[in-house]
């Protein structure tokens, strides 16, 4: 049975044999999951890489097992079944299956990067996958706006000096690749 939307409000995916039906995401969910499209897509263009990113698609496992993805990375110089990156951008209805079970699933497949976005907290988890097949954290970002500072010299001076500001990363996966997260972060309130 292929995962499918119902009357354009649910998206259905089977985990452990369980299906799970999944409403429509915010509009920064949806805003987040664009902007990291195009980042990527448009990186992928630019270097002329046979690479593609795909919001929305169903990633198969087995019979028991498949899942729409908010991202996924494909590369077509290596097993195109199985991405290189997978992307999951958390809500309040899916965090604990985002951190729980699909990770699991994720990490059993062989999928190498795996990244949380979380548009409530403004950041970017990135998990890596062991020679032991789980995940481990790798790296966590924040994106902090000039606005998030207070406006007073003296305190702003104290937490720019307490805060690691890193406006651009690159991802594991694609050391040549450099991310903003204000674009990643762009329009999300």
């Amino acid at each position: 049975m292929d995962a499918q939307r119902i009357d354009n409000i649910f998206i259905e995916e089977k985990i452990n044999g369980k299906i799970y039906l999944m409403s429509r995401p915010s509009d920064d969910h949806i805003d987040v999951q664009g902007n990291l499209l195009v980042a990527f897509n448009n990186h992928f263009r630019k270097k002329k890489k046979k690479c593609i990113a795909r919001s929305e698609a169903q990633l198969w496992i087995n019979n028991d097992n498949w899942m729409v993805p908010d991202l996924m990375v494909f590369c077509y110089n290596t097993n195109k079944n199985i991405p290189m990156i997978v992307v999951e951008i958390l809500s309040k209805w899916t965090r604990k299956r985002d951190l729980g079970d699909k990770m699991k699933k994720y990490a059993e497949f062989g999928i190498k990067e795996y990244w949380i976005v979380d548009c409530k907290n403004f950041t970017i988890d990135i998990y890596l996958l062991t020679d032991n097949g789980v995940y481990d954290k790798y790296i966590s970002y924040i994106y902090y706006a000039p606005e998030d500072f207070c406006h007073i010299p003296e305190i702003r001076a104290k937490q720019e000096a307490e805060t690691e500001i890193i406006k651009e990363f690159s991802p594991v996966s694609f050391p040549e690749m450099t991310i903003l997260l204000e674009d990643i972060f762009y329009f999300v309130e």
